[in-house]
């Protein structure tokens, strides 16, 4: 299982492993995405449905099934367990991508996880030279590492930058970092795809959440990026352990107990202007 938050490269990975490893089944590989593009789950009747008939058109051997974007456990535990879809038992390997750490499902049917986190610096600087290639990047390395900075080593935030760096090619690196430095939420999306923002995504992903969880959420965007366990804005109250580990399941919250918890800067900024957008609103009214 691959787990973390929201736009840190699960299905990128899931995906990547699949390819370098597809010798090893050759009945295929078979992509099934959770949730609908609206954002709903498929209920679990509706994906076997549609696996029973994916995995009876493969060819003979072993298969691997990504599933991915699994919204919790019950969505996905019908498909793996004896009696589901044809052609989900032995001969088939599976790769779950979820922003719930599912620790449930594991207790139940084993596995191993991989939960992901940012970049390194090391690793965010690679991602630009690949993308944007060496020429460009290694002629300004100072301002290639601050161009990462900005966007805090957060995969989304810098795979939507490299697309608007390869659209203007006679940008200088230096003249971006002062550009995206201004406004990055605002600046981290495709103008001919506004579906690819950082603050889509962001908004998205606390859209799925209990409402209780989102005012929580928004509690502790207020206090420090780091959190301690029992912690907060000073002016409030805590927030309860049991909360705080239900939004660092939900990949919202990094790492926590016995350290302290951590919101990602981008995250972190983004709830933090959408309380503030919102409680104008609520002034004018």
């Amino acid at each position: 299982m691959v787990s973390g938050a929201p736009g840190i490269g699960k299905s990128a990975l899931a995906q990547h492993v699949a390819r370098q490893v597809g010798d090893a089944f050759p009945a295929g590989r078979l992509l099934v995405r959770m949730t609908r593009a609206d954002g709903e789950p498929r209920t679990a009747d509706e994906v076997a449905a549609a696996l029973a008939d994916a995995l009876g058109a493969t060819g003979e051997g072993r298969a691997l099934l990504i599933l991915d974007d699994v919204v919790d456990a019950d969505q996905v535990r019908p498909l793996l367990t004896p009696g589901g879809p044809p052609g989900t038992g032995p001969g088939l390997a599976v790769v779950v991508t979820s922003r719930m750490g599912l620790g449930g499902l594991i207790a139940t049917h084993g596995g191993w996880v991989q939960r992901l986190t940012a970049f390194t610096e090391a690793e965010s600087y690679g991602l630009l030279l690949a993308a944007l290639g060496a020429e460009r990047v290694e002629a300004e390395p100072e301002a290639a590492h601050r161009l990462t900075a900005v966007c805090g080593h957060f995969p989304a935030a810098l795979r939507i930058l490299t697309a608007r760096l390869l659209t203007r090619p006679g940008l200088r690196l230096a003249d971006a970092v002062d550009w995206l430095g201004d406004d990055p939420l605002a600046r981290l999306t495709l103008t001919d795809s506004p579906g690819h923002s950082v603050t889509g995504l962001f908004d998205r992903a606390l859209d799925r959440l209990d409402p209780r969880l989102s005012q929580a959420f928004t509690h502790l965007a207020q206090g420090p990026p780091e959190l301690l366990a029992d912690g907060g804005p000073e002016h409030e109250g805590p927030v309860p352990e049991a909360v705080r580990e239900q939004l660092a399941d939900a990949g919202l919250l990094e790492d926590g107990p016995p350290g302290p918890y951590r919101i990602h800067g981008l995250l972190r900024a983004h709830v933090r202007r959408t309380a503030r957008i919102r409680d104008r609103r609520t002034e004018k009214v």
